[in-house]
Parts: structure tokens; sequence; C-alpha cells
């Protein structure tokens, strides 16, 4: 036998219903075929499962009759009838235990089959979920970087638009920004508005720090240097920056840009990029 046998000839073979010439072959087949053995041995042990949940009936009276009259018996006596009843009956318990055995075979393979099917197409739900979850995840994405971005830019433009509304004040004043560095094409501008109580450093061709420094102003007054923040200019050089002006100070001596580390720096520490001098700024 070339081929492997088939799940039907296996469940055949388990409950002896092959031809005995076809019997013969499988079970040469057998001798060298692990995959068959296998799928015999999973069919005779759903076959012993079948037939020991089937129960034993007793057979019907007419059986009897047609049993004594294939077997040329008009009149049996007792002990042939007790024999020969006990034989049809094991006979017919084998076949109605063969056939149920191979009914509830297929039956529970069908099932098998049916559950295989909808698991596949569970796990095809599955990765379409994941994959729709996948796509939720990156447009939520994507829209919180555009909210983002349109905070930036609507916070960008309410802050060109308080430093507009300062150079136009008669109150404000600008002072020029000195570079320490004679060499760098730095310049800079402080803006001084006394009614908003704000100031602006805005400088172009500034060159930005690299990632663990930043840039950090601070304005003096009596030989003390308070900080107004830290900035970075971008990619262009361009950097702009606004920050309220210190409570409590009198006078403001001048102010400084210095090079501080990433966060900034509770006192002036880094070395200086930009001076001013705001000894005409008097409170």
């Amino acid at each position: 036998m070339e081929a492997h046998i088939s799940q039907e000839q296996a469940d055949e073979y388990a409950i002896g219903a092959l031809e005995p010439e076809l019997e013969r072959i499988v079970a040469l087949h057998l001798a060298d075929c692990t995959a068959c053995r296998d799928i015999v041995h999973d069919s005779e042990r759903l076959a012993l499962s079948f037939s020991l949940s089937v129960p034993r009936r007793k057979p019907p009276r007419s059986l009897r009759a047609r049993v004594f009259q294939s077997a040329g018996i008009a009149r049996p006596s007792p002990w042939r009838r007790a024999w020969g009843y006990s034989r049809a009956a094991a006979g017919l318990a084998a076949v109605v235990v063969a056939i149920a055995a191979f009914t509830g075979m297929v039956s529970v393979r069908s099932q098998i089959d049916h559950l295989r099917e909808d698991n596949r197409d569970l796990q095809g739900q599955v990765s379409r979920a994941l994959s729709q979850e996948v796509e939720i995840a990156a447009l939520t994405r994507r829209l919180s970087e555009a909210e983002r971005s349109a905070f930036e830019l609507d916070q960008a433009t309410s802050d060109d638009r308080d430093l507009l509304v300062a150079l136009l004040a008669p109150t404000t004043v600008v002072a020029e920004v000195v570079s320490v560095d004679e060499k760098s094409t730095s310049i800079g501008r402080l803006v001084w508005d006394e009614d908003q109580k704000r100031v602006w450093f805005v400088a172009a061709s500034l060159q930005q720090r690299p990632a663990g420094e930043t840039y950090q102003i601070w304005v003096s007054t009596g030989g003390r240097y308070v900080s107004l923040g830290t900035f970075n200019s971008d990619s262009q050089g361009f950097a702009r920056y606004g920050a309220r002006l210190p409570q409590g100070l009198k006078t403001y001596e001048s102010a400084l840009v210095t090079i501080e580390r990433y966060g900034g720096a509770p006192e002036r520490s880094g070395p200086s990029v930009f001076v001013s001098d705001l000894s005409r700024f008097r409170r």
C-alpha cells in the first residue's frame, strides 16, 4: 500500500469493519508507517470510548424467531434457546457498538473540524482587531502631535502679539544686547515693558545649544543675579523668550545671558554670551 490510509479507513480498521483483504494491506502498511499508526491509534481510542458509552439493550422478541429460523432450529430446547439468544444478542450488540462507535467518531471529528474552523475565524477577528487598535493608536498619536503643534503655534502667535504690543507702547524701552564674543555675529535686543510687567529677549544668528545645555537669562540688582528662565534658539539661530519681571526688585543694573546645564542653574555659573546695561531702568 503506497499511499497513506485515509481517516475513514483508519476509523473502519479500528472497529474491524474493513474487508479482509484491505485489512491485511492496511496492517502491512501500518508496520512501516508511523504517521498512519498514530492515526489508527487515535481512531482506536475514539472507538473504545464510544463502545464503553453505548448501553446494552435487550434485543426484541422478533429477533429470536429470525435467529432460530436462520439457524434451522424450529423448536429449540431451553438450553439451545438460551445459548442461541445469547450469541444473537452478543452479535447484535457488537454491530450496534460498531455502528455507534463509527457514527460517533464521524460526529466528533466533524465537531473538531468545526471548532478548528471557528478557531481560525476567531484568530482572524483578533488579528483584525489588533490591526485596528494599532491604526487607532497611530491616529491618536498623530492627532496628539497635531494638537501639540497647534498649541505651540497658537502660543507663539500669542507671544508675537504681546511683543508687538510692547514695542508699540510708549513706555517700553528697548536695550541693546552686546555679544561677549567679539567674533560672534549674534545680535540681540532686550524689550522691557513696564505696563505688562514683562521682558523679552530676542536674538538672531544665535547658535543652538546641544543636548544637555541651555541659555539662561539673568538680571542683576545690588550685585545679586536673579534668573528669568531658560531658552534655546531654533535651527535657524532665532530665539525669542519672554518672562515676567521679578517682584520686589527696585533697580536693574544689568542683564546677562549665560550657557548653563539643561534645566537651568540656581546660580550663575556658566560662561556669558550676551550682556546688557540696564542702569537706566529705574522703578
